[in-house]
């Protein structure tokens, strides 16, 4: 009796494509903005009347792919003080890092809007 020949996996080129939506790229990039520790989004209000600020909230992320690179905006408020250009450049750099590990998509360029500041709590001393 004949014994078939081991299937092993088939090689990239016939293993058909992956295609991931705009959508989920433009959220995947919201999740990363939003992981970082100094950055928030508006909730509720229409046309930003009535909105408040929330640090546990997505910012609204779009983006347009052509083929394995998208380019991205972010809409995001900052805790302040903080350094403005630092905090931007981190979280830009984590969601080229998450869009490439995760989607296999080169961001660029990723486009970063602080539209909002939020003084931080302050700190009470105690003497």
């Amino acid at each position: 009796m004949a014994r078939p020949e081991p299937v092993g996996p088939a090689a990239p080129g016939d293993r058909g494509r992956l295609t991931i939506s705009e959508r989920a790229v433009g959220r995947l990039a919201a999740k990363s903005a939003a992981s970082h520790p100094a950055v928030g989004a508006r909730t509720g209000g229409v046309l930003g009347i009535g909105s408040d600020t929330d640090f546990a909230s997505l910012p609204p992320a779009s983006c347009t792919v052509a083929g394995n690179t998208a380019s991205v905006s972010v809409r995001i408020g900052l805790r302040f003080p903080a350094d403005i250009r630092g905090a931007t450049d981190e979280v830009r750099r984590g969601i080229v890092e998450d869009l490439r590990r995760f989607a296999g998509v080169t961001a660029a360029p990723v486009d970063i809007q602080v539209e909002w500041l939020e003084a931080a709590p302050p700190v009470r001393r105690v003497l």
